[in-house]
């Protein structure tokens, strides 16, 4: 947290020893950020900023969790049901408060969404992601580039 933005923030505590999921998670965090920072900072271009950063989330949520899930296979993860429910219940609840965004506007929303984000991967991470350390691996996660995961893009496309 800083004095402009309340938000929980990357920290090399919440590593799970996998670069690319770092890399996500650290991107999640950032883009929380910036939801904070534009729902905050009214002007002429705020509401297409937001819907940006919306669709920036909804691929992010979609691929990041692709992402973990296709390795947790791969590695034959014993809490892989588990996990997956956790994910699927943010991805709801994400879901649900761009829904009212959209259907209101209310900006308050956008700056919900940031904290939701921010705080639900901080303790994400600390609690659920931590049991796969060890587990999953640079060697057996996808590293493309989320767009080309959430839109089941095969590998020779992201060269």
């Amino acid at each position: 947290m800083n004095q402009t933005n309340p938000l929980p923030e990357w920290t090399d505590d919440l590593s799970v020893n996998v670069d690319t999921i770092d890399e996500d998670h650290q991107a999640f965090f950032r883009l929380a950020a910036l939801m904070y920072e534009v729902a905050s900072t009214p002007n002429n271009e705020q509401f297409a900023l937001i819907e940006t950063a919306i669709n920036i989330l909804e691929e992010y949520v979609e691929g990041h969790f692709l992402r973990e899930q296709m390795a947790m296979a791969t590695a034959d993860y014993a809490y892989m049901a588990e996990h997956i429910a956790a994910h699927d219940a943010f991805a709801d609840r994400v879901n649900r408060v761009i829904q009212t965004y959209r259907e209101t506007g209310d900006i308050e929303h956008i700056r919900a969404l940031s904290a939701l984000v921010a705080e639900w991967l901080n303790s994400h991470i600390r609690v659920v992601d931590a049991q796969y350390k060890g587990i999953l691996t640079n060697a057996n996660v996808d590293d493309r580039p989320l767009v080309y995961m959430a839109a089941g893009l095969d590998t020779e496309f992201a060269s």
